[in-house]
């Protein structure tokens, strides 16, 4: 879609890593220049250390390029993490088209017959070791030892390894002070400046024939400066899908509006003050707020979802629906069933029914508080304010007063809370009182 709008040759900002479109930035040149200085003069180890998308491979692969034609080149780029030291050798040998022995011996002869036979046809040898911090420290002491493979004139064998920061932290453990000696030349790649920046989509954009007005204006450069922090994986991210939008609203340049959409659909700016800029034509700040303006997402994709969407939608509702009725049908039947419960219990258990209809909602009264008076006893208050002393009697005024353990024991002065009873309830509890024993 974008090449025959743009009248691209090519994808501008491709994703793969592209020998010929690498961006000659001053730390990429010397880099490069270290590797090719290091290789010819033949120092057996160099490494190449830099953040993810600063170009490793592609760098690599370039300089592979250059050296294939007198040299045997092996590029070890799906290692195993679990990688053992034997296993390791294996590797390179299948990189050769070499079938590996049985045992790490036999896989140490048969490497060192390749070294020789390619040395006697006048080809030099090197290995390049891709993302190399994931190698487990006994896989790195074996690559050490691959230098040993060597003549009175020289190393048979070139190692490149190529990983991220946390390879130097892993040559700085004690147990790898041999190799990182042997490490003649590191190489660092940095992240690009803001007016690489602009040079480097500039020379992509050359690279893929483009021809015509400024594709990109300051404003929309300087945003992308400032959101991929000149990693040029993230600028080639934004660059292309801030053509994609320029290509759906039929525009023929990217501003600085269609840039913030694009770094806002990346999720790049979760802090917009970390990205605020001066120089652009709409300040950074302002991304997250920029939706007057379709955004990709709503271009390509939301039409596309719409039948899916609501198919999920009327699922969900025809479920909650199924589970209320199933929920309000249970519920019925468990009203029921206390209700029948509730009956069957007041006719088998009289006191009991008493008891409930005495503290129902309906009947419920504040109690009534009464001070103990000197030498008074429990069946004295009742007595006298309860109209009589039974199990029912005790039962609430236990209920109303939880400290009272020992209805015996009361001291003057205390406060005791007394249910008021109605007179049928009265009634009923001096007759009950009457045909059971009397409480002490």
């Amino acid at each position: 879609m974008l090449l025959p709008y743009f009248g691209f040759k090519e994808e501008p900002f491709g994703i793969t890593p592209d020998p010929g479109c690498i961006y000659p930035s001053q730390t990429h040149r010397e880099s490069l220049a270290s590797i090719r200085c290091a290789f010819q003069s033949n120092r057996g180890f160099t490494a190449l250390i830099a953040p993810p998308g600063m170009g490793k491979t592609t760098l690599v692969r370039r300089f592979l390029e250059d050296v294939r034609e007198t040299t045997c080149c092996v590029f070890l780029f799906d290692i195993d993490a679990d990688c053992k030291p034997r296993e390791f050798l294996g590797y390179i040998l299948r990189e050769i088209g070499i079938t590996p022995g049985n045992s790490s011996s036999e896989m140490h002869e048969q490497l060192s017959d390749a070294l020789v036979r390619e040395a006697r046809a006048g080809q030099k040898f090197v290995v390049v070791i891709d993302e190399a911090q994931n190698l487990s420290a006994e896989v790195l002491e074996r690559v050490r030892l691959l230098t040993n493979f060597e003549t009175s004139r020289g190393k048979l064998m070139h190692i490149i390894l190529s990983g991220q920061p946390e390879l130097s932290k892993k040559l700085l453990q004690p147990s790898l002070a041999q190799l990182r000696q042997r490490i003649s030349m590191i190489c660092r790649l940095e992240p690009l400046s803001n007016r690489e920046t602009a040079s480097y989509i500039d020379y992509r954009l050359n690279q893929a024939g483009y021809e015509g007005d400024a594709l990109f204006t300051e404003g929309a450069i300087s945003q992308i400066a400032e959101a991929s922090k000149g990693i040029p994986r993230i600028i080639n991210n934004l660059c292309f899908n801030s053509l994609a939008l320029c290509c759906a609203l039929k525009s023929r340049q990217v501003d600085a509006n269609m840039a913030a959409e694009a770094i806002a659909d990346l999720r790049l700016t979760t802090h917009a003050a970390d990205l605020s800029s001066g120089s652009c034509e709409m300040p950074i700040k302002t991304i997250g707020k920029l939706r007057r303006r379709p955004t990709i997402k709503a271009l390509f994709q939301n039409w596309a979802m719409a039948p899916t969407i609501l198919t999920i939608v009327c699922a969900f509702v025809v479920l909650g629906f199924a589970q209320f009725r199933v929920l309000r049908s249970g519920m019925s039947r468990d009203i029921r069933s206390l209700s029948q419960t509730s009956a069957l219990s007041s006719v088998q258990n009289p006191a009991k029914a008493v008891i409930r209809q005495d503290n129902s909602p309906s009947q419920k009264v504040e109690p009534l508080a009464v001070t103990v008076e000197l030498d008074q006893t429990l069946r004295d208050i009742s007595t006298r304010y309860l109209g009589g002393y039974d199990k029912l009697r005790l039962g609430q005024i236990r209920a109303l007063n939880p400290w009272l353990i020992d209805p015996n024991h009361i001291e003057a002065g205390q406060k005791i809370l007394l249910p008021r009873l109605s007179p049928e309830s009265l009634a009923r509890g001096s007759k009950q009182q009457g045909s059971e024993r009397t409480l002490p």
